[in-house]
């Protein structure tokens, strides 16, 4: 991978973490909140969470085999 497709991915993965920590932190249940969208919105921020670490794992990688 050449040097600013390893800085985007970094980003990106930075990106993602900030939006999944995001969705964690104002997550709640309350008036007009059902368990369902509670739901769906922690399965997304751990979604997210799993694609920075990917994202992550992939510039890390790339650097190691440069």
């Amino acid at each position: 991978m050449t040097s600013s497709k390893l800085i985007a991915f970094w980003i990106i993965g930075g990106l993602l973490l900030l939006f999944g920590s995001w969705i964690m932190h104002n997550l709640q249940i309350g008036p007009g909140v059902s368990e369902l969208q509670y739901t769906f919105a922690l399965l997304l921020a751990l979604v997210l969470f799993l694609l920075a670490g990917l994202a992550w794992i992939s510039v890390a990688a790339a650097t190691r085999q440069a």
